[in-house]
Parts: structure tokens; sequence; C-alpha cells
């Protein structure tokens, strides 16, 4: 049915424009990627074995057309993968929409505003329909209809669509797959929400947004029991909603940015003798900044991200969850993101509400800390990263308060990593890539693994 929509847009798009189109393109690349697994729980027959991938051609297609009356914006990637055949991935921008009233109203993918370096990862935006409008410096969208599924792109679902079972060690995936495994079967729920972005004098950046979602059960960690199925009430009337509110400043070559988060909901769950209702509130902050420098030749950022966790019982049952994030996840390593499915807290994907309780990367709340930079001189762009992640104890008996360092406990993860980029053609039209980079756990979890992901493509116009 999704297809059928985007289609529909596409012919309609061709046959109302009536302008000279803004240069279609036409993408195509292949990448493959080298990893190998080691430390204490690696299979002893794949610890001395080094593993690849390769992705068949990736197909993109751009198609930008703009007048006084229509917008045009077509982003659509094409990838085939052994698990799920032939996948169309729609892009950061993909809709087609009409100016009435100072508005732009549209349908099909909108994706939100830029963020700041450190954060370009956590992509998120509406799917379905919006409308939009700019006023003296300020931009607001009021999502009507949102069709949410984690706002998945082919960077964070290609290796994701052609199989975890291929990466994670044997003790990982009797623990993180089930027999029948649904992960690549996205979902959705309806979500709706209002957004502002705006800037004064181009240095201060401003932001605020709130979004609602129809939860229901949706979920491994969300499905209703049997208790909560028994009450005399119609339907599952759990939801989310999301608060954010941001400001940033920028001088010359520094900025400095900082977002708040607030989560409230509720997920409907057994009895507990110390809630007053047969429900879970979902009550939850987060806190993440970025702060750096840059010019014409690079940048350098320093960021951070620190939720909060759930509050338990002396017995260990929840009692009340912390923060639940949205969108596409932070961590822009693609094997922690993508295989080991790791968010820095409690997450709706597109499957749903999703929490782990498991010593292997995850949907865990944790605090995280890095730095990146990033160049560009003469067509080579060099980079590095690196992320510590600091998980959260997990005692039986939690407060649930909001605090940076004392509740982290000694289990973490270190990621890191390097790549260079360079395009020979000065209009950047032709790109080859190598990233290489991996992560490692404490020695309690003992798990060490590396990758190599090299990338070559071209763009036709």
């Amino acid at each position: 049915m999704k297809r059928i929509f985007f289609l529909f847009l596409f012919l309609s798009a061709r046959v109302v424009s009536s302008q000279e189109i803004r240069d279609p393109s036409l993408e195509i690349y292949f990448q493959w990627i080298l990893f190998r697994t080691q430390g204490r729980i690696s299979d002893e027959k794949e610890s001395s074995r080094i593993s690849a991938l390769s992705s068949p051609a990736i197909l993109g297609f751009k198609f930008e057309k703009y007048n006084g009356k229509f917008q045009t914006n077509l982003d659509w990637t094409l990838i085939s993968t052994t698990n799920s055949g032939l996948v169309f991935l729609p892009g950061r921008n993909s809709y087609f929409g009409f100016l009435y009233k100072g508005f732009l109203w549209g349908a099909g993918r909108k994706s939100d505003p830029d963020e700041f370096p450190s954060w370009s990862s956590w992509k998120d935006g509406v799917e379905g329909l919006f409308a939009e409008t700019e006023l003296d410096r300020i931009k607001i969208r009021f999502d009507v209809l949102d069709l949410y599924r984690g706002f998945p792109l082919l960077e964070n679902q290609w290796l994701k669509l052609q199989g975890r079972e291929l990466f994670l060690p044997k003790q990982a995936r009797d623990e993180l797959i089930a027999e029948k495994d649904d992960s690549l079967v996205s979902q959705s729920r309806y979500r709706a929400g209002i957004s502002l972005t705006g800037n004064k004098e181009d240095r201060l950046v401003y932001r605020f947004r709130v979004r609602y979602l129809s939860l229901g059960d949706w979920g491994r960690f969300g499905s209703d029991t049997k208790e909560s199925k028994a009450e005399m009430i119609e339907g599952d009337r759990d939801y989310l909603v999301e608060w954010r509110l941001g400001l940033g400043f920028l001088w010359k070559v520094f900025y400095i940015s900082g977002d708040f988060f607030l989560t409230r909901g509720i997920d409907k769950t057994g009895y507990h003798p110390n809630r007053s209702e047969r429900s879970v509130p979902i009550s939850g902050e987060a806190l993440r900044f970025d702060l750096g420098f840059y010019n014409s030749y690079g940048k350098i950022s320093f960021f951070g991200f620190l939720p909060d966790r759930e509050k338990k019982s002396s017995q260990g049952e929840i009692l009340e969850m912390g923060f639940v994030g949205m969108g596409a996840s932070p961590i822009s390593n693609p094997i922690l993101q993508q295989i080991w499915g790791f968010y820095p807290s409690a997450w709706i994907t597109d499957q749903g509400l999703e929490r782990e309780e498991t010593n292997f990367p995850g949907k865990r709340p944790a605090n995280l800390f890095g730095w990146k930079a990033e160049g560009k001189f003469s067509g080579i762009s060099p980079g590095i990263h690196f992320t510590y992640i600091g998980f959260l104890k997990e005692e039986n008996s939690s407060s649930g308060l909001w605090a940076v360092s004392k509740n982290m406990q000694n289990k973490f993860i270190r990621e890191a990593g390097v790549s260079i980029a360079w395009s020979p053609l000065e209009d950047g039209s032709a790109k080859i890539e190598v990233d290489l980079g991996g992560f490692e756990s404490d020695e309690t979890t003992g798990l060490r693994q590396w990758y190599m992901l090299f990338k070559i493509g071209g763009v036709w116009k």
C-alpha cells in the first residue's frame, strides 16, 4: 500500500508540473564491508576468520521541481537484499505539495531540519500529510497524519536488511534474535505533532517540538499482559507524548547547542500494589549537548546525551519508565546501530516500544559522550570520531532520579573510527570512501568487533 501511495505522488507530480525541472539525477554505487568479531564471546571457529558482505548495486533517484503553485521533491533508493528481495527506501525528503494561503500542503516524507554536526545520524520526520509555513525566520510545520516507523533510510537500514545473524556471534544470536524474527517487517503507528524552528540574526537558533504517538500494544515491551487485557475497556489507550526545547548559539567559528527532551505517556501492564492503576507511567527526561568549532575547512565537535532511567521496586519490577526516544539511533557506527540495535534508552523503533534487559548492546539506559572531527581539502574529506557509552545501573531498587555520573556502572562500550573520502570531480558527482572503525565492551561482556566499509559511486544528472 505504501509503495502505491508514493507511486501515486510521483505520477501526480509529473502531471501537474509545468516548468523546467531542477536537474534530476540518478545515483549508483557499490559498497562492501569486512568485519571481525573477537573477545570472550566470539565463536572459536570464527575468531580467526574475517567475514565479508557486499551489497549489490544500489540505485538512487532524485527529482526536484518548484514553481509558484507546486513543489515536487522525490528521493528514492532501490536495493536488493537476500532476505527481503527488492526494497524501496525513500530518502530524507520525498513528497509532493502545493502552495495555498501561505502554506505548503504536502503528502509524503518531509525530514526534520538539519541537526548540529554531532547528531547528524539522529534523523526523524513526518511520513504522511503535513502543512508548513515560514514567517520572518520562523518555520512552522504541522504533522497532521504521520505514519511513524522509525524513519528508515538507506544509511541506517542496509545492513539490517541483509540479516542481523550474519554479524552476531552465536551467544548473542540466541539471546537477541527470536526463532521467528520479524525485525525486517516494518510496522507503523499514527503520530501527529507541531514543530517550530527559527533563528535571530543568524546567531541564536531555537527549536520547539511536541509529538503525540498512539502507542497501543506496539512492540515487545509494549505488549499488553493478560491482566491488563481483562479490563473492561475496549481498545488499547497507550500513548507517548514527546516535548523538545532546544537552543543554539553561533559566533564566528564557535557554536554551542543544547536540547531538553521530556516524555510522558502510559503503557498498560499487570497490576502492582505500588501502582494505583494497571499501567506503567512513562515519565522521563533527557539532555543532549553539542559544542565545537567550524570554518570552511572543517569542524570539530564535543557532544553528550544524558537520559534518565526507570523507577523500580525493591523486587526489580518497573514502576515507572524513564526516557523513551523516537527516530533513528543517535549512534553512527553501522554495526552497533543496525546489527546490535543499540539505542541509549528505551526507544520507539519500527517494531514499537522496545527495551532490552541484556548484557549485550541494545535498548538500555546509557550516558553517551564523545567527540568528532571532519575536514575538507582539495576534494579529500578525512574524519575521525570517538564515543564512550556508560550504561546506567540496573539494580533492583531505583528511584528513577536523573543523575549524570553516580548512577553509572562499570559496564561500557567505547567505539572509534576514521574515514577518508575522495571526490575526483569538482562537482562531487563521483566519490570513493573508506571507513575503518569498531567498538569494544568491558571485560565482563567480553565483546570486540571491528569493520572496514568501502564505498564507490557516482551521480548522473
